[in-house]
């Protein structure tokens, strides 16, 4: 029915049944399932991202979350599929939001509240019937092939009870036209009658197929199961199975010919829920040493690809001590910053997925360091809450190594995350606690990077006083012989500067940021210099003189750009736009440029903040 939908059709998994982990540890089922679900949150997130709303744009509470998507979808004729809700909880905030599009919701549960108070019509989706179940196995195996054999296939279609997975395991069991359809009959049926409790179920058909593989198969086939995630490419089940990614692909492509294993519309690869179950299982019975090594190898893998992208996303950040790489041939080939976006975008659920993995297998080492890998990423696409909670873990699995050093640092990253959240508070006392630690140290450098941090939460508490006091101190230790850090006194050269403009120190603030823009040249920091671009226009325009803010802006427009920033060159190139005459040709290139940064056509925007920048004064 998508093509009765003009603007599009919107898919989103709520994940409210994620067998696996359930099944290779019955005792944390029901955590397990409150880990992996996705709540309103993170599913009106989804929406929003596949509407083209700019991750940084997306409000951090879930009331400004809905309002924004209630707003982006107020007058479109969409299709919206929710798939695999557990609990009415989940979805009622995106039906209340969704008013206007049609909504599909998928459930293994009831979900008797939507029909009483949202009057869901419910569409009950009972077994094949024999007509269909024939038709499916047609498709797979030939019409021809279905008729010369109906008396087989009718005794194949009442096996697999109606099951449309059963029957496509079996198909591909009976590919092969040299074996008649009969000799996998009365295969299936030995298998049910030694394990009555089999009948109708799709374990008799599903050890069917899976019995048939070479041993080695069956063995990469059980070893996969231990990914944590939803999904995962070819270099992940290289890393867990031992081979190279040329065996990977055969074994991959193998288990989709048999149903196995499916093809996601991302065009990486997924089990089935009943057979990622039965996969599970078969795991939980195999040699614990084999288990052991598979999650090893893929929390290590997991591991060196999220910090090669963390690097790129943010070049200036501290370089944490890591497990060494076991297989750096495995590693994504990422050379720019595109690249490593590209890459977090289609694996971040997996390295959460992978450190909550490491958590429960009791792993802290591989906890702390998955988790540091994500905060740079998680800060442009606005996903404090991961931050945090993954950032809790870590601080907890540190202590309990004892390297007071790394614990500092992970309970500075959650003072950052905490602030971000808008918890300032917390992240106010995260940092005081983290600067007494590292004076016990005497790690100086650590102690500036706290006290910056420190500054920046004060500011937006609305304290500036203090934040001049923390800035200071920061400069002071920066200063320095044995720190030396022009980035870091950059920043807070930057930090003193905001808050003597807020203090109503103009003068001052313009000494400050200066300053900055030296030493972030010096250091070659686009974000940085950006920054204090925006900063300088906003003291240029609160003195009246507009020429010099506009100079200012469209530096930072052009700067945000080059530093991959887009979200943030948007703003620049909102408060260009206001300080303009309508009549100003510029004024109109501002508002197509605004309008394609809106769309997430980057390209487009690019060349119409070029046409800005070049266009010299503007004329007013």
């Amino acid at each position: 029915m998508r093509d009765l939908f003009p603007d599009g059709h919107l898919y989103v998994d709520l994940r409210g049944f994620h067998p696996a982990e359930a099944a290779l540890h019955p005792a944390e089922s029901a955590l397990h399932h409150a880990e992996a679900a996705v709540g309103p949150a993170e599913a009106s997130r989804s929406i929003l991202g596949a509407l083209h709303v700019p991750p940084t744009s997306v409000p951090t509470h879930l009331d400004d979350r809905l309002a924004l998507l209630r707003e982006v979808l107020d007058r479109r004729r969409l299709l919206l599929v929710v798939d695999n809700v557990r609990r009415t909880d989940q979805v009622r905030p995106l039906l209340s939001t969704a008013r206007g599009c049609f909504t599909v919701v998928t459930s293994r549960h009831r979900l008797d509240g939507l029909t009483a108070h949202h009057g869901a019509g419910r569409v009950p989706v009972g077994p094949l019937r024999p007509a269909e179940s024939v038709r499916l196995l047609a498709e797979h195996l030939g019409t021809h092939r279905v008729r010369a054999e109906h008396a087989a296939v009718a005794r194949l279609v009442t096996a697999c009870a109606g099951h449309p997975l059963a029957l496509s395991l079996v198909a591909a069991r009976a590919a092969d036209p040299a074996e008649p359809l009969d000799a996998v009959v009365r295969e299936l049926a030995g298998r049910v009658a030694s394990r009555p409790a089999d009948v109708g179920d799709l374990r008799a058909v599903l050890a069917l197929s899976h019995d048939d593989l070479p041993a080695d198969l069956r063995r990469e086939f059980r070893t996969l199961a231990v990914h944590p995630g939803a999904e995962f490419g070819v270099a992940a089940a290289a890393a867990m199975t031992g081979g190279d990614t040329f065996r990977a692909r055969e074994t991959i492509r193998e288990l989709v010919r048999c149903h196995l294993l499916g093809r996601t519309s991302s065009g990486r690869f997924a089990f089935h829920g009943p057979t990622r179950v039965f996969a599970a299982e078969r795991a939980r019975a195999a040699d614990p040493a084999e288990l052991r090594a598979a999650r090893t190898a893929l929390l290590n893998h997991q591991l060196h690809a999220a910090d090669r992208a963390d690097r790129l996303i943010d070049g200036h950040r501290r370089p944490a001590p890591l497990e060494p790489c076991l297989r750096p041939e495995l590693l994504p080939a990422l050379a720019t910053r595109a690249d490593a976006l590209a890459w977090f975008t289609a694996e971040y659920d997996n390295v959460l997925a992978a450190a909550a993995l490491a958590r429960r297998e009791g792993l802290p080492a591989y906890t702390w360091q998955l988790a540091w890998t994500i905060p740079a990423f998680a800060h442009l696409t606005g996903r404090w809450p991961d931050w945090v909670r993954a950032h809790t873990a870590a601080v907890a699995a540190s202590r309990g190594l004892g390297d007071r050093s790394v614990e500092v640092r992970l309970r500075q990253s959650l003072a950052r995350a905490h602030a971000h959240n808008g918890e300032h508070r917390r992240s106010v006392e995260g940092y005081l606690d983290a600067l007494a630690t590292l004076e016990q140290l005497g790690d100086l450098s650590g102690r500036a990077e706290a006290l910056n941090g420190l500054a920046a939460v004060q500011l937006h508490a609305g304290s500036p006083d203090a934040a001049f006091r923390s800035a200071s101190a920061a400069l002071d230790l920066h200063a320095r012989p044995e720190v030396r850090d022009d980035r870091g006194a950059a920043s807070s050269h930057h930090l003193l500067g905001r808050a003597c403009a807020t203090l109503g120190r103009p003068t001052e603030a313009r000494h400050h940021h200066l300053l900055a823009r030296g030493l972030y040249a010096r250091s070659d920091d686009s974000h940085g210099l950006a920054e204090v671009a925006d900063a300088m226009a906003g003291l240029e325009s609160a003195a009246g003189r507009v020429g010099r803010a506009r100079a200012h802006l469209r530096r930072a427009v052009d700067l945000h750009f080059r530093s991959g920033d887009v979200v943030s060159a948007a703003e620049s190139c909102r408060r260009l736009h206001a300080l303009l005459d309508a009549r100003d040709p510029v004024a109109g290139v501002l508002s197509r440029a605004i309008a394609a940064l809106a769309d997430s056509r980057e390209s487009e925007a690019a060349a119409l903040v070029a046409v800005i920048v070049r266009s010299g004064p503007v004329q007013t």
